[in-house]
């Protein structure tokens, strides 16, 4: 219980200070994501505006497939199946709460994941 309340306390403080810098129109929020030069860039519009629901869900995905297109194509069978393990790692860990701030979590946790393989694959 007191786990559920830190985490709805931190989204509910973190979105009431993005949704000043940004827009309700999820697909222009999701273009912009979309739009983005760099891996590093599509995650920090992402986590900028995140709310904290549902609506972190498609957003997510546009930064975790940008950050993807960094190390997947290059990477081996072994690294693939670690990112495919540390995925289904995010989705196991939400799957049984109930919730639109847990989908939101889940997505955070896969773009997160994917932003990591990325910056991993960029290091020298």
């Amino acid at each position: 219980m007191t786990k559920s309340i830190l985490i709805a306390a931190f989204f509910c403080a973190f979105a009431g200070a993005a949704r000043a810098e940004c827009g309700t129109d999820l697909e222009a929020e999701e273009a912009k994501v979309s739009a983005a030069k760099t891996c590093r860039e599509a995650r920090a519009i992402y986590e900028g505006c995140l709310w904290g629901s549902t609506a972190d869900v498609g957003r997510g995905a546009t930064a975790r497939t940008k950050c993807e297109a960094d190390f997947l194509p290059g990477a081996n069978a072994a690294t693939k199946a670690r990112y495919n393990r540390a995925l289904s790692a995010c989705a196991k860990k939400y799957a049984r709460m109930d919730g639109s701030m847990y989908r939101s979590a889940a997505a955070s946790c896969a773009a997160d994941a994917a932003f990591a393989f990325a910056r991993k694959a960029r290091a020298p």
